[in-house]
């Protein structure tokens, strides 16, 4: 045998190999969460009691085609691109603007994109539904739960998730941060998720909904200058995971994401276009073209599976595949997702506001 016929014979036998190690990976992760789905569903008998479970068969026939979403703050870059993209994933979204206006930049962004997904033929997207949302005032979300009221169908009566996007992050020593600023980070990212899930806590009891929270970031593990940030982030997370266990009796799941490599001042920055110097009014252009990538496609992905799986997690962490097994299953796992999709009819993009 000369070396050139050698050499071929190797290629394709690392070739073979590959193929063969591929297809062994990914029979080992469907086997593990087959594994994991049967053990998880094992547990859950042993601690129910019969008429127990008849309810969990109730709640799966009585699950909406299409699912209700509050994301409470939009003017952010988190809660912009959430509504997006839940938005073309066929949900259908409440997005609450934080200051009441309207006509913000972050409201004109979502028109112009939602807009635009009316003229792709063949596409099946969802809806969203602007209104005002301040999580900081009783009164608001009082008015808020009214509103969504109102806009659920005939027979609709509860959210399928409530995902709370509002945030503020104010960076500066604690020795020279002004104490208003503690409040300000406290009242908006603590009192307010606790408003905010006391509030909508009736539209999840029907649907026996999940209540989605940010937790810590990068910056709160090893940063600098975020010392009240941090105190307040830890106080989301703690508050709900207890919050889980206290409404674990009505079905409601209590999420925390913990966003990881994502830092806060990224995900709160607020919303803004930029107006060209020589014109009065900015161009529907600029806000069609807005770029709109904060979270990558992984964490967006995660987040995902927080509102879709039937049993989420009580913590996410928003981290990147770091391994071959990794990307094996999230090809898989997104490929089975698709064609589920593809099978479902989805109407067309809608637009609404108060």
């Amino acid at each position: 045998m000369d070396e050139q016929t050698a050499l071929v014979l190797a290629v394709q036998l690392t070739a073979l190999c590959c193929i063969a190690g591929s297809l062994l990976l990914y029979l080992l992760c469907k086997a593990k969460r087959t594994a994991n789905n049967q053990l998880n569903g094992e547990q859950s008998e042993q601690h129910q009691q019969p008429q127990e479970t008849e309810n969990v068969v109730v709640e799966e026939d009585l699950c909406p085609p299409v699912k209700y979403v509050l994301v409470t703050c939009v003017q952010n870059q988190l809660g912009l691109q959430l509504v997006l993209r839940l938005a073309r994933l066929g949900f259908r979204v409440f997005a609450g603007l934080q200051d009441g206006d309207l006509d913000c930049d972050a409201a004109r962004i979502i028109r112009a994109k939602m807009k635009s997904l009316e003229s792709v033929p063949g596409a099946g997207q969802g809806a969203v539904i602007l209104f005002p949302l301040d999580v900081t005032r009783e009164d608001s979300l009082h008015e808020g739960v009214d509103h969504i009221r109102r806009h659920l169908p005939a027979g609709q009566h509860g959210l399928w998730a409530v995902v709370h996007t509002a945030g503020v992050v104010v960076k500066g020593r604690l020795e020279v941060q002004e104490s208003c600023l503690w409040d300000s980070m406290f009242k908006v990212n603590v009192v307010g998720t606790l408003r905010t899930a006391r509030a909508l806590l009736p539209l999840l009891k029907v649907t026996k909904g999940r209540l989605i929270t940010v937790g810590l970031s990068g910056e709160c593990r090893n940063g600098a200058g975020v010392v009240a940030y941090t105190a307040a982030r830890h106080a989301v997370a703690g508050a709900s995971n207890a919050l889980g266990h206290e409404l674990a009796h009505l079905g409601i799941s209590v999420v925390v994401i913990n966003t990881g490599p994502i830092t806060a001042e990224h995900m709160y920055h607020r919303v803004r276009v930029s107006r060209p110097a020589n014109e009065e009014k900015t161009p529907s252009e600029l806000y069609l073209q807005y770029k709109v990538d904060t979270l990558p496609d992984y964490a967006l992905e995660t987040i995902e599976e927080t509102l879709l799986c039937a049993r989420p997690k009580s913590t996410y962490e928003l981290r990147p595949p770091r391994n071959f097994t990794h990307y094996i299953t999230a090809i898989t796992d997104r490929f089975s997702r698709t064609v589920h999709q593809s099978q479902q009819h989805q109407p067309k993009a809608v637009m609404a506001t108060v």
